[in-house]
């Protein structure tokens, strides 16, 4: 477990010599909890000697050294120092003996002497704690590799769990899988309560795994670096006793870390981040850029610039460009070099001296493409800049440049991936499955994104003397129900006006009178219009676009003229290619309903002539039989023919009865004699319509207080007479036909119908819609549930028929009449 003292290992003024030779000079170092400390240095510059001492291998002659704050005795040996463990680079490994021998060597209790299976068992739980990936714990350690080799030394230091761990060159002679393995191990440990030490002469290593790295160099520390502010370089002088700060390899890391930087950083970080680095590079607290917007210098970006300063300096009005060069201003001499302060650059110099400043320098910059600025240099020291600060400078200059360039060709590309996105989010929705006017809809609201416009609208003219009108258009609300702005109207009226142009133009905006009003429908003062002109089904259409130039409101969203020009142009292509599709295919619906129309009357006709030919033809074989003049026909063979042609007529009267209730409902003219009828009345009538066999297998049940309904008593009963005969005739002699009645709160009467029979086929029950269902016994027309729908359908109610293997069951809902029968 982590311990809470402030220092693990303390070592204060520590000297050892070889006879004359001083191998430690009063060296003092902390290795404070959790840390990973490494010691670096060349052969002979004391990193053995230090770690000796500290693990009581060899006596210092002067110094002190403290473990969790108590003081070590300089003679006493590693054994008697609880908390410190060594991993020495020789390993002093037992090679004959397996691996849980060497990771419990000198720990052998007599417990776990008698039972090899605890002994191993003890090995494999320190090994495992330790997350170490190693091979059987009776493995003989002879026959491992040497990183396997190395963490068997490392498991048996951390046996114990010791507060310091010490590693002298782990991975010196390993490979770079091997010494991964080791590192990965040596960097779990703090995370474990133990605090590492580590020796080496790898200088990359100690980067990627110590938290601090101290500098031995003849005995002395000479340097404590801390790895995220330094580079592997900067040791690597340290070690052969070059100085580190200030050197070009500092600046160049510094240029190296800049441009990883402003690889990730957002482009309106980027001046911020250079003139950052630039004043670190040149020792400086002060400085600031200034870029080129139209004829003013705006302030991009400052570092310990007096408030007062950034806001005198935020906008410059300045004169020609600057030329490349560096610029400065020294009250000592007042000279300059390489080029001159432009025009206004003067109150930074005025300004400059009035704060304080002594010296001021500027240097100009200038992109590829044109965009320039200054980037400019304070101190409170009197001193002209040398020219290596000049060349720094004119580095980091380079780098604003790219950033300018950087940001502008981001901020076109920004703008045409909006149109672009634009274009692909019109097409998307007129393609889509959505109706026209939801596609147009959305549409419209991408162009008003894309182009930052507070109208688009779509108006359509279907002849030349006819009056445009608006297809869709949105608004700046998108809530907005009221009617489109009449401008846009008139802005269509005038393009559709004339002869069609291709592609869009600019509907110029009317200048307002002098009271400073427009007239309601006119163009509008202060606005921008655009207009695409497209054919249209059966006419002409336009996309009109408007703009309001006021700042506050939509604005062009950095998209240039060409740009809205094109994005217009194709969104109106695609607007009519959708218009032309819509027309299409209304145009295909309509062809299929008149074929299926056709179709229809075909069917009708066929089944009509069949239905009329059936009884005629008996009608004609039975009176040309009686008719026959050489047959003599007795009375009962004369009464049974007059019998069948009776019964052929009632059924011909029957069919004719039929089509023409079927027409009349049809057409919506069926009559209805209405008066106050009484259900159970009806439903007893038609009940008694049936044959006396057959209608005994109809039961019927209804409450006592059933209310009457305004209703024709005559096609109600024809509406029980069908449903009741369905039931009874196209089912198995026995099934049994329940007749219910029911009354709801509000007064509406539900009679359901309902048999135990087979059920109505589902081809029968697709003859609700017209003729031509299959006749049952009775010869029937075949329009008797469509008859009865649209009965009950011009009563106001609702007939509704289910089938299933128990039966059919059909429902007639009557609505609550009074209200009715009171009007009428």
């Amino acid at each position: 477990m982590p311990v809470d003292v402030a220092t693990v290992l303390q070592v204060e003024d520590l000297s050892v010599r070889y006879g004359p030779v001083v191998a430690l000079d009063r060296v003092s170092l902390t290795v404070r909890p959790g840390e990973v400390v490494a010691l670096a240095g060349e052969n002979g510059a004391g990193k053995s000697t230090l770690i000796r001492c500290v693990a009581g291998d060899i006596r210092p002659e002067q110094g002190r050294m403290s473990v969790l704050g108590e003081t070590l005795d300089p003679g006493a040996r590693i054994s008697s120092r609880s908390g410190i463990a060594v991993v020495w680079q020789d390993l002093a490994l037992c090679d004959n003996l397996d691996i849980a021998s060497n990771v419990m060597l000198g720990a052998e209790t007599r417990r776990l002497m008698f039972s090899e299976t605890r002994f191993h068992s003890k090995a494999a739980e320190v090994i495992e704690r330790l997350g170490i990936g190693l091979p059987s714990t009776s493995t003989i350690v002879a026959h491992l590799s040497g990183g396997q080799r190395q963490l068997v030394a490392v498991a048996r230091a951390m046996r114990d769990n010791p507060h310091l761990l010490i590693l002298d060159e782990p991975t010196a002679s390993l490979g770079v899988a091997e010494s991964a393995r080791v590192e990965s191990l040596a960097a779990s440990l703090p995370a474990q309560g133990t605090t590492v030490m580590i020796v080496s002469h790898d200088v990359e290593q100690m980067f990627r795994l110590a938290d601090r790295i101290v500098v031995l160099r003849r005995g002395k520390v000479v340097a404590e670096v801390l790895p995220e502010e330094s580079h592997p370089d900067e040791v690597a002088a340290l070690l052969s006793g070059q100085p580190a700060e200030g050197s070009p390899r500092r600046q160049l890391s510094r240029l190296q870390d800049l441009a990883d930087q402003l690889a990730s950083a957002s482009p309106s970080s980027g001046l911020t981040l250079i003139i950052s680095a630039l004043a670190a590079a040149l020792g400086i607290g002060q400085l600031c850029v200034h870029v080129r917007e139209g004829s003013a210098m705006r302030l991009a970006g400052h570092v310990g610039l007096p408030a007062h300063l950034v806001r005198r300096w935020a906008d410059l009005q300045v004169g020609a460009v600057v030329r490349s060069g560096a610029l400065r201003e020294q009250p000592a001499s007042g000279d300059s070099w390489g080029a001159t302060l432009p025009s206004g650059w003067e109150m930074i110099r005025r300004d400059a001296r009035q704060s304080g400043f002594k010296t001021s320098w500027s240097l100009p910059f200038t992109s590829a493409q044109g965009d320039s600025g200054v980037i400019t240099i304070l101190s409170e020291e009197v001193g002209e800049p040398t020219r290596d600060d000049i060349e720094l400078a004119s580095l980091y200059a380079g780098y604003a440049a790219n950033a300018l360039e950087r940001d502008r060709l981001l901020g076109e590309l920004t703008v045409r991936n909006r149109v672009l996105e634009t274009i692909r989010e019109v097409l998307q929705a007129l393609a889509g499955p959505a109706a026209l006017e939801v596609s147009l809809q959305v549409a419209l609201r991408a162009l008003q994104a894309g182009l930052g416009a507070r109208y688009v609208a779509v108006v359509t003219r279907r002849t030349s003397d006819a009056d445009p009108a608006f297809r869709a258009w949105v608004g700046p609300d998108p809530d907005a129900s009221g009617s489109a702005p009449s401008d846009l109207l008139e802005v269509a009226r005038r393009s559709l006006g004339g002869r069609p142009t291709a592609g869009s133009r600019p509907a110029g905006s009317r200048t307002a009178g002098s009271n400073g009003a427009a007239d309601a429908g006119e163009p509008r003062a202060g606005q921008q219009y655009m207009v695409a002109e497209f054919p249209a089904p059966e006419g002409r259409g336009a996309l009109v676009v408007r703009w309001d130039t006021n700042p506050a409101a939509f604005s062009p969203a950095g998209v240039d003229v060409a740009d809205r020009r094109a994005v217009i142009d194709d969104a109106a292509s695609s607007i009519r290619l959708a218009l032309e599709r819509e027309e299409s295919e209304r145009a295909q619906r309509e062809t299929m309903a008149l074929r299926s129309s056709q179709a229809l009357q075909r069917q009708f006709l066929s089944w009509l002539s069949h239905e009329l030919r059936t009884p005629l033809t008996a009608i004609c074989g039975y009176a040309s039989s009686l008719m026959a003049p050489d047959v003599d026909w007795d009375a009962e063979s004369q009464r049974r023919f007059l019998e069948r042609i009776d019964s052929e007529s009632a059924r011909l009267g029957r069919l004719v009865e039929d089509l023409l209730d079927f027409s009349a409902i049809d057409a919506g003219l069926l009559r209805l004699d209405r008066d106050w009828c009484e259900l159970p009345l009806v439903l007893e009538a038609a009940r008694s319509c049936l044959p006396s066999p057959l209608s005994a297998s109809v039961a019927l049940s209804y409450p006592r207080d059933v209310p009457v309904v305004w209703a024709d008593h005559d096609r109600l009963e024809q509406v029980f007479v069908n449903l009741f005969d369905n039931a009874v005739r196209h089912n198995p002699a026995g099934t049994t036909v329940n007749a219910n009645v029911s009354v709801a709160a509000d007064g509406a009467v539900t009679i359901t119908v309902s048999d135990n029979g087979r059920g109505i086929t589902p081809e029968r029950l697709s003859s609700l819609a017209g003729p031509g269902e299959r006749r049952g016994r009775s010869g029937g027309s075949g329009l008797g549930l469509s008859i009865a729908k649209g009965i009950v359908e011009a009563h106001g109610g609702q007939l509704v028929i289910t089938t299933s293997e128990q039966g059919t069951l059909a429902e007639v809902r009557l609505a609550n009449t009074h209200a009715e029968a009171q009007a009428s």
